[in-house]
């Protein structure tokens, strides 16, 4: 069969939403299908993109998309709707069995499935995240309706995020499932507990983006009394367009348990380390930190937004606030204090019901719901 992804990512070479599409199109070419991808232009390419291309990938490099200034704007028009029509141009002369949109969040990849529809071509959408706050406008969720109905499947990565996009585009998707990442760390012995020292580590796991991932609200409850007081030390592992800004932000609070670690590919060191998963988010898919952090036996603090409440269990396997704000992240945070104490048997829970949840081949899954749609769409046309 044909395959052919589409990214919409922008703003960065990789993240961890490419992470399903892209290991997906090369187990598919591993099984013989031909496949062809489309990423966004970057000025250094990720090496993840690259192996795509030696792996035998037909690879096509789209313009780059840039907010132009008013003056610019109808100087550079022409050259970018060439641009797009030489993107279509190409997506068409595929002739795919199946077109997989892999969006960030829910609107991205509306235009590509546009094209899809008008063109005739068979297609799917994979939405990486979505938040409460994104809500369109009537004739923005009348457009979306309108793509997203036809799709062969809409794939979501929780059940929270399918029922909003649902509630933003006033519409029932029966063609829409929940689908799992892939995660950095195997489903093998997680690593052992830190050794006590006194000192409990608390690490914060994602891109360093404060209107994602709250930063900002743990540190507005970290430069409070009683934490300034207490013996812990919290650990920011990610880098991000913020990086700079959160730095300045701790030092003006004087956070000095505060430590900026940086990127870390080795999931299984940092919880070597670490006591606790804390993630303030404002908005989310299902967070690989989560699930890896469960993984590797260690509970989470975690806000109730995205799928985060549809693995941790408040009081099981770790603690969940009600809303990304300060007063409520605080109680929780206090609430998991409390029981420090009982965070390695937590973990141990939290370990247990990622046993139970989560597929150990997420790939594998996913490739099978690819196959069925293209097979499903072969089977339409020949009727």
């Amino acid at each position: 069969m044909r395959f052919v992804f589409v990214s919409t990512m922008s703003g960065a070479p990789w993240g961890g939403s490419e992470e399903l599409w892209g290991q997906s199109a090369l187990r598919l070419r591993e099984a013989g299908h031909r496949i062809s991808a489309s990423v966004n232009w970057c000025p250094q390419l990720s090496p993840k993109v690259l192996a795509l291309e030696k792996r035998g990938i037909d690879l096509f490099i789209r313009n780059p998309r840039q907010n132009l200034p008013a003056r610019l704007w109808h100087k550079a028009r022409h050259r970018l709707l060439a641009g797009k029509k030489r993107e279509f141009q190409w997506l068409r002369l595929q002739k795919p069995d199946l077109v997989v949109i892999s969006q960030g969040g829910i609107s991205d990849g509306v235009e590509w499935m546009d094209f899809c529809l008008e063109a005739g071509l068979p297609y799917a959408s994979i939405i990486q995240c979505n938040g409460d706050g994104w809500y369109p406008d009537d004739d923005r969720s009348a457009a979306m309706a309108r793509a997203y109905g036809p799709a062969k499947e809409v794939f979501c990565v929780s059940h929270h995020n399918l029922k909003l996009l649902e509630r933003q585009i006033g519409e029932t998707l029966p063609n829409a499932s929940v689908v799992w990442n892939p995660c950095n760390v195997s489903s093998g012995q997680p690593p052992a507990w830190p050794k006590a020292n006194g000192v409990w580590k608390m690490a914060s796991v994602g891109r360093l983006d404060p209107a994602a991932k709250g930063q900002d609200l743990l540190f507005e409850v970290l430069a409070q009394k009683q934490w300034r007081e207490r013996a812990v030390e919290i650990n920011l592992f990610g880098s991000g367009i913020c990086e700079g800004n959160l730095r300045k932000l701790a030092g003006n609070m004087q956070l000095n348990n505060v430590r900026f670690r940086g990127h870390l590919t080795d999931v299984k060191a940092i919880w070597e380390e670490n006591h606790l998963l804390v993630l303030p988010s404002r908005l989310e898919g299902l967070p690989l930190a989560l699930v890896e952090a469960m993984w590797c036996a260690r509970p989470a603090v975690v806000t109730d937004v995205g799928g985060n409440a549809e693995l941790s269990v408040d009081e099981e396997t770790g603690f969940v606030a009600a809303a990304p704000t300060v007063p409520l992240f605080d109680q929780t945070l206090e609430r998991a204090w409390n029981r420090r104490n009982d965070w390695q048997s937590m973990g141990e829970s939290a370990r247990t019901r990622a046993e139970r949840l989560i597929p150990k081949d997420p790939i594998g899954d996913f490739c099978g719901k690819l196959l069925e749609c293209a097979g499903r769409q072969k089977s339409e046309i020949g009727k």
